[in-house]
């Protein structure tokens, strides 16, 4: 696999889940990610890294609630993935909304499953450096 940028096709048959997304919402995303993945990382791990690492902003961002029924009610905030549900006296808690990032992870990348493979991916292609 060279180092081609994903496409919206190859997005979409990953994560079906954003299938009401916008087209030009995960192009933009995919564009952000390419920020942060270049030709220094490990070719086979190259596109799996934007794919994962754009899903993560889509969800940090919103897009799933804004393209669902739910993005009008209520003033809802796309704050991450509902992490714990009450329906009795509705209670909903969201992963990642009060935590800063979860895990002690000051990237933010915790916070979603998709930030949780991509930090996976970028540790193996720029693991730390310890010096003695």
């Amino acid at each position: 696999m060279p180092y081609t940028t994903p496409t919206l096709e190859q997005f979409r048959t990953k994560f079906p889940t954003f299938s009401g997304v916008a087209d030009s919402t995960i192009n933009a995303a995919i564009e952000e990610a390419l920020s942060s993945v270049d030709s220094s990382w490990i070719e086979a791990d190259y596109q799996p890294a934007i794919l994962y690492l754009a899903a993560h902003i889509l969800t940090v961002d919103g897009a799933l609630i804004a393209a669902s029924d739910l993005g009008g009610a209520g003033g809802i905030v796309g704050a991450g993935l509902v992490s714990d549900m009450k329906v009795g006296d509705v209670s909903v808690k969201m992963a990642g909304a009060a935590s800063g990032g979860g895990s002690g992870s000051s990237s933010g990348y915790a916070t979603t499953p998709y930030g949780s493979r991509y930090r996976d991916l970028l540790r193996r292609n720029h693991p730390a450096v310890a010096l003695v």
